[in-house]
Parts: C-alpha cells; structure tokens; sequence
C-alpha cells in the first residue's frame, strides 16, 4: 500500500498525486493500493489512514481502477502464474473535496489523555458498562 499526504492546492491536485504515484516504480510494481490524504492525517498511522478513508472517500466518486497494469511476478492473487506480469491498481482519493474544502468541517481531535481521564471516571459518571474503545486518538 501507498499512501501520499498532501496539501491540496487546486481542483484535481489529489487525483494527479494519486496517479503519479502509482506510476512511481515502486507504485507501479508492487503497490496495489494507493491512497491519497490530507495533510493533517498522518500518512504513517494506519488508523488515521483508515478513518480518513471512512470520512473523505465517496467510493463511487473517489475511487479508480487501473486496469493490465505492470506488476510484480510475485503477486499471489494473478493466477496462472504466467498472468503475473499484469494486475490492477485502486487509486483512493481519502481527501477532502477540493470544491468545499474552505466549508470542510474541521477535523475533531480527541487527545489520549482526556479519553484515559474520562475513562477512569466512566462508572463515577453513571455510565454502565466499560468505556467504548477508540483507536483514533492523539497523543
């Protein structure tokens, strides 16, 4: 997988980004997935990969298909073997959309610290049960 963070400066910056990365050598080759965020979803932290992809992605708009495109020899899903030079690629735009991003609402931050703060409370607040567990959270 590939991800590209970056900072949207005019309509189609997202898909252009996505499309030369999957023409990189080692986008072209190997990566199957290729997934463009936004600058503040660090690109290194799967999770905020994923919400981004959960919260930007429209998938009928956002997503493309690359189709007999280079691949690696190596690729188990390419089936018979001598298949294997040839495979497909999704480009996903998790961006927010260019058109609306000065209305984009902004994105919530729940720092680690005040969910371990609310937490330790959970049953003191009357709340049953163990609190809900959240991995998108900042340190």
């Amino acid at each position: 997988m590939t991800i590209v963070a970056l900072e949207q400066r005019y309509a189609g910056h997202a898909p252009q980004a996505l499309a030369l990365a999957a023409q990189t050598p080692g986008g072209a080759y190997y990566s199957k997935w290729i997934v463009a965020v936004d600058e503040d979803v660090d690109p290194s932290n799967i999770n905020q990969v994923l919400w981004a992809m959960a919260t930007r992605c429209n998938p009928v708009e956002d997503i493309d298909i690359l189709r007999q495109t280079w691949s690696t020899w190596l690729d188990p899903t390419q089936n018979p073997p001598e298949e294997r030079p040839y495979g497909s690629k999704a480009l996903i735009n998790a961006c927010m959309e260019h058109r609306h991003i000065k209305q984009f609402s902004k994105r919530t931050k729940l720092r680690r610290s005040m969910y371990e703060s609310v937490a330790a409370r959970w049953s003191e607040l009357g709340l049953e049960g163990a609190p809900p567990r959240l991995w998108a959270l900042e340190d």
